[in-house]
């Protein structure tokens, strides 16, 4: 007969056991973040701004109405602001990778190339992964022996 869990089993381990962030990750994480929420931000403002040459690729080449166009800038916007605060910035670089899952899709719907929404989301996480030491416990990319 198996042995119920000990509750200070359960318990997260010792701040000391959690890894570490250099100064050099640290601040190449914020740089790729910040590019991030910069281009993000230019995109969504271009949206929200109904920006001539947005509203013609919007409507022309990818086929989505006028009326989607604010709404689809609202969430982007809230997005990136969730990604921003690193107290949310986890669920802000999910979010913002649903919505670059939307990006890529359109694109293989109109026949456009669809690497750089995935190359954008590589770097959104890489950013996140390089500033934040709970990403990195959670996504080893190596074993220390």
């Amino acid at each position: 007969m198996s042995t119920p869990v000990e509750a200070s089993s359960l318990s997260s381990p010792p701040a000391s056991a959690a890894p570490t962030t250099s100064k050099a990750m640290l601040w190449t994480g914020r740089v790729l973040s910040g590019l991030s929420v910069a281009l993000f931000l230019m995109s969504a403002v271009m949206k929200l701004s109904q920006n001539p040459q947005v509203v013609q690729g919007w409507q022309g080449q990818q086929g989505y109405p006028l009326s989607t166009l604010v709404p689809i800038g609202i969430v982007e916007l809230l997005c990136v602001v969730l990604y921003a605060v690193p107290r949310t910035a986890v669920l802000g670089a999910l979010l913002l990778t649903a919505y670059l899952g939307g990006a890529v899709a359109t694109h293989v719907r109109i026949s456009d190339p669809f690497t750089s929404p995935i190359i954008i989301g590589v770097v959104v996480w890489a950013g996140l992964y390089l500033r934040d030491a709970r990403i990195r416990a959670l996504v080893p990319l190596r074993r220390d022996p």
